[in-house]
């Protein structure tokens, strides 16, 4: 006859707990320990206290391989105690390694489960929230991601911001996200790294167990040798230690992270050229009354991303900043003047006397050359119209105007000429672009002024 009570061995950690369902009164019983899994029997024992200390030698190895992870027994295994008048055991050592082989170990970890299926699982609650954290950070930087945090805090509503800046409006993961604690087989368990690294790109790294080998891994990930190289060019697949993480899987986005911006531009407002008749400007001539300005317009976008692409852009806001203002010509209508005043302009754009109006190399010399110029416009000294305009001999390209008050003047050596014969000429005019051709020694004008036929000074004439 024997006499059994039943009680659970809680199995936690380094150290078995007996729970007893009642107290055993017969002599002469001895116990032995029967140990399921899940309801899966894995064997028998006679002491419960190497059955402790196997559980814990077992953690000890594993723990080598994951030394930054709480390792436990399984949760689910169940110690039967059995009171018997003869143990059925005949060897204790041999049953003992039985059991403690087939023990299970698992880690503590914490799950992370999109739409209510784990994804992945990482070492506690401060790495779950690390991986969320950093999820989100692939998308927004830090700064931003600080700053709407606060606000959703405070409640405090956002700054406004300049043209060309963007602020963080809003962030979120599409799919709805868990997380508990849960014991799970180690190798299951990913750093911050490899969790987010899953869940943005669908990759997924198993840890190698110690005695581990590639074809072992390829197996149980329903994979080949040499798919595992692909994913893993820089590891040696031939020779790798417990620990070491490889790369199983390629599957895609696990998560959607959905960012929205604001972000503010300038756009600018064309202004108009508007032109005026204007009575007191030359024909031909036009002036800038106004110069006028572009008008400046500020445009808020609301900006939409989904895992870093571009979804949507719409306007949200918009307002003038700034007016345009036209641009306004005034177009001359007043007659061109024919007739000189006798008062006559500098004709060129700065400069200086190079030499005068006298005796020169034995032969007398008429006007006067401006040499060394600010600019290279040569204008007509007085109102008049132009009488010859060409090639002269020694003069090169010259001009002739005829101011038609017996005053004539003479602009010599240009290299371009801008006017034609018979052409009305204004005073200030542009007749040409100063040059070096005829008989020149270098670039300079040579001016020569006459009255009734009979060449002047012209340096009594000019200012």
């Amino acid at each position: 006859m024997k006499l059994a009570a039943a009680s659970i061995l809680l199995v936690t950690g380094f150290e078995i707990n007996t729970v007893s369902a009642k107290p055993i009164e017969e002599s002469g019983l001895e116990p032995i320990y029967h140990i399921y899994n899940n309801g899966e029997y894995l064997g028998a024992v006679s002491n419960n206290e190497s059955l402790k200390a196997a559980a814990e030698e077992k953690i000890d190895h594993t723990q080598a391989a994951y030394e930054e992870l709480n390792l436990q027994v399984d949760r689910r295994v169940n110690v039967i105690e059995e009171k018997v008048f003869a143990s059925p055991i005949s060897n204790d050592h041999e049953a003992l390694d039985r059991v403690a082989e087939a023990l299970p170990i698992k880690a503590e970890a914490f799950s992370l489960s999109v739409d209510g299926e784990a994804a992945v699982y990482v070492k506690d609650r401060e790495a779950y929230n690390e991986t969320i954290k950093q999820v989100k950070l692939a998308f927004v930087s830090p700064e931003e991601l600080a700053e709407w945090e606060e606000r959703l805090e405070t409640g405090k509503a956002p700054a406004a911001i300049g043209v060309g800046e963007t602020r963080l409006m809003d962030l979120a993961i599409a799919q709805k996200i868990s997380g508990a604690s849960q014991q799970v087989d180690p190798s299951a368990v990913m750093t911050v790294d490899q969790a987010v690294s899953y869940l943005l790109k669908g990759e997924r790294f198993h840890r190698a167990a110690s005695g581990e080998s590639a074809q072992l891994i390829a197996e149980e990930f329903d994979m080949t040798v040499e798919d595992l190289k692909k994913m893993n060019p820089n590891l040696n697949l031939a020779a790798f230690e417990a620990g070491t993480s490889i790369k199983v899987a390629e599957e895609g986005p696990k998560v959607t992270v959905q960012v929205q911006r604001e972000e503010k531009t300038a756009k600018a407002i064309a202004n108009k050229t508007i032109t005026k008749k204007d009575k007191n400007v030359l024909i031909g001539e036009k002036k800038v009354k106004e110069k006028g300005r572009a008008g400046e317009r500020h445009v808020t976008y609301s900006i939409r991303e989904e895992n870093g692409q571009r979804t949507g852009r719409t306007v949200s806001k918009e307002a003038v900043a700034k007016d345009p203002v036209d641009r306004i010509v005034l177009e001359g209508t007043k007659p061109l003047p024919s007739v000189g005043t006798g008062k006559f302009a500098w004709p060129a754009e700065g400069g200086y006397i190079s030499s005068g109006r006298g005796e020169r190399w034995g032969r007398l010399h008429n006007g006067i050359d401006i040499a060394r110029p600010d600019g290279l416009a040569i204008k007509s000294a007085d109102h008049g119209v132009v009488k010859a305009a060409g090639a002269a001999g020694t003069f090169g390209n010259r001009v002739v105007v005829d101011h038609k008050n017996g005053y004539e003047t003479i602009y010599a050596h240009l290299s371009s000429i801008d006017v034609k014969v018979g052409e009305k000429v204004p005073k200030g005019k542009k007749l040409g672009v100063m040059g070096s051709t005829g008989r020149s020694t270098g670039l300079h004008l040579h001016f020569e002024v006459s009255y009734k036929g009979v060449t002047k000074n012209p340096l009594n004439y000019i200012k």
